[in-house]
């Protein structure tokens, strides 16, 4: 099943457990409530909301994040469960294990494909792609001539104009970007920890400070999906996110992705991608499985 996403928008709410349910009350009244099982995450970008850890607990045995954003809907706080594939322990083991140059090599995969969807978003607006293919041909292991940085330089300014740049502190179409960003993160740290990963321990994504690293790596590829959405709809012409705004963003997790042979939601598609990441580090698959871009018509119809 598809999974919603839940935003807490207004302060003085309280979430808790009723029954199989994800309950929202405010000053004793019952708002709402969301069957726990369709659930793909929690996102709170406000201040001032309680959570009860009874519902924290049912949330972490489904997989399903926790995410609390602060200024210009940059996430600031994460839950994930501490435990949950069957093979957990082998496939950590695998990812403390892994080699330097197979390390390399799956970076260089996601480098590789983030480039190729961004040259694909860049036809489908009417631009040119010949620069990010050659870039993306150009992809060394592990990318030391830092090609992604390259090809952000050039694809940025292409996409949404001379004028922009991408700022994460910045208001507008940066701060759209941010919040349909940490909704996709969402659904890839969900199929990080489902796969049975340690987010932390990551092929490239080195911050101290960051327990996602991991993630950060694997949502590379799908970026792009989220950029060409928001151009379509919006393209530069984007003003402070409301209700009806970030409503349409959270809707990127049933837009249908394809991944390897095979098309699901984007929430899923992502379970696969992270999937094929666990048995690659098992050794049990030498193809590392990465997102495309929906067809122009599932586009159309989101």
């Amino acid at each position: 099943m598809v999974g919603q996403i839940v935003e807490i928008t207004d302060p003085g709410h309280w979430l808790a457990k009723s029954r199989g349910f994800l309950e929202v009350r405010h000053d004793g009244e019952k708002l709402g409530q969301v069957p726990l099982d369709d659930i793909a995450a929690v996102i709170i970008s406000v201040p001032g909301c309680a959570v009860s850890t009874n519902l924290l607990e049912q949330l972490a045995t489904r997989n399903i994040p926790v995410v609390t954003c602060g200024q210009n809907y940059l996430p600031s706080c994460w839950t994930l469960p501490v435990t949950g594939h069957n093979r957990q322990f082998t496939i950590m083991q695998a990812q403390m294990a892994l080699s330097e140059p197979r390390r390399k090599r799956a970076w260089q995969a996601l480098v590789r494909a983030k480039i190729l969807n961004q040259a694909d978003v860049l036809v489908r607006a009417g631009q040119s792609d010949a620069r990010l293919k050659r870039l993306a041909d150009s992809v060394r292991s592990g990318d030391p001539d830092n090609c992604e940085a390259q090809a952000a330089r050039a694809y940025w300014q292409a996409l949404f104009g001379s004028d922009f740049r991408r700022d994460r502190d910045a208001p507008g179409l940066n701060a759209a970007l941010n919040y349909a960003y940490a909704v996709v993160r969402a659904c890839v740290a969900r199929g990080v920890v489902g796969a049975g990963l340690h987010p932390s321990f990551s092929l490239h994504h080195k911050n101290p400070q960051n327990p996602m690293n991991l993630v950060d790596d694997m949502v590379e590829p799908f970026r792009p999906i989220v950029d060409l959405f928001l151009w379509k709809k919006y393209q530069n012409q984007i003003g402070d996110l409301d209700v009806e705004t970030k409503s349409s963003l959270a809707a990127l997790t049933a837009l249908l992705v394809p991944v390897g042979d095979e098309t699901s939601p984007l929430s899923l598609a992502a379970v696969r991608s992270c999937r094929s990441l666990a048995a690659w580090y098992l050794g049990e698959t030498d193809a590392l499985l990465c997102p495309t871009l929906p067809t122009p018509l599932d586009y159309a119809a989101s």
